[in-house]
């Protein structure tokens, strides 16, 4: 996951290693999204798998919400973040492995989740694994999150753009296609949720680096004009905030008759 050519233990080519303490910044989900994760996965001492966890922004609410957390990531600088950030009675297992091939026990898990990571994984691999891993009657769940349609947002979308011309939409399908890998007999269900966090100025930078095609995708000299560029932005629409739409896409696997 993140550099699929790339081995995993080749560390020094992993991009999210580089952008770990910039994910730290990023705002926090909101509490409906993780109430509603609880609530797929069975509720509290449920087991799930947060596959490409990152620095753990909902494998460490679903954990105080009582879940049984495993937390996958392929990048050690973003695991070791996660477990810098355990403590007052969190547990979470943290696992260094891909979304292909996790190392993980089958039939398992009661909610498997890919949370904005489905575009850096092989979807029909990954779907394997995810099926692989799910109880029978298991859950696979995945959010995707896009920038919300607002003055800032479109105009922040329009700079990156500028910036980095690959900083376009991701194609679609990706996500279902790893529902219909792990799920196949099931009918998918979705739920829309808004995220809409105010930043300072300085976390509006953490979150531009953060993004795979501006901080480690820019020269030095361009990564700070666009900072400085998005500053200006959200200053003219009133200070800067995070506004993303968030779609959950979740498929219940059943037991074979």
């Amino acid at each position: 996951m993140g550099r699929r050519s790339v081995p995993l233990c080749d560390q020094s080519r992993w991009v999210f290693n580089r952008l770990a303490g910039d994910y730290l910044a990023r705002p926090a989900y909101p509490d409906a999204l993780v109430d509603e994760l609880s609530a797929l996965a069975g509720g509290p001492g449920a087991r799930v798998a947060d596959v490409g966890a990152g620095t753990g922004h909902l494998a460490l609410p679903l954990a105080a919400r009582g879940l049984c957390v495993t937390a996958l990531e392929p990048a050690r600088a973003m695991l070791e973040s996660l477990e810098a950030r355990l403590g007052g009675g969190l547990e979470v297992v943290t696992v260094h492995g891909s979304a292909e091939a996790t190392g993980l026990p089958a039939a398992s898990f009661d909610l498997v989740l890919f949370a904005d990571a489905v575009q850096w994984v092989d979807a029909e691999l990954a779907g394997r694994e995810a099926a692989r891993l799910l109880a029978p009657a298991g859950t696979l769940a995945v959010l995707e999150a896009t920038f919300a349609r607002t003055p800032f947002m479109d105009a922040l979308a329009a700079l990156l753009s500028r910036m980095n011309p690959k900083a376009r939409p991701r194609p679609a399908g990706a996500a279902r296609q790893l529902l219909a890998m792990a799920a196949p007999r099931a009918k998918p269900s979705s739920q829309a949720f808004q995220q809409d966090a105010r930043l300072d100025e300085s976390g509006l930078g953490s979150f531009l680096r953060s993004l795979s095609y501006a901080g480690p995708a820019l020269a030095p000299g361009a990564l700070d004009a666009l900072v400085s560029e998005a500053v200006l932005l959200a200053r003219a629409s009133g200070g800067p905030r995070l506004q993303r739409d968030l779609t959950l896409r979740w498929a219940a696997r059943r037991p074979a008759s």
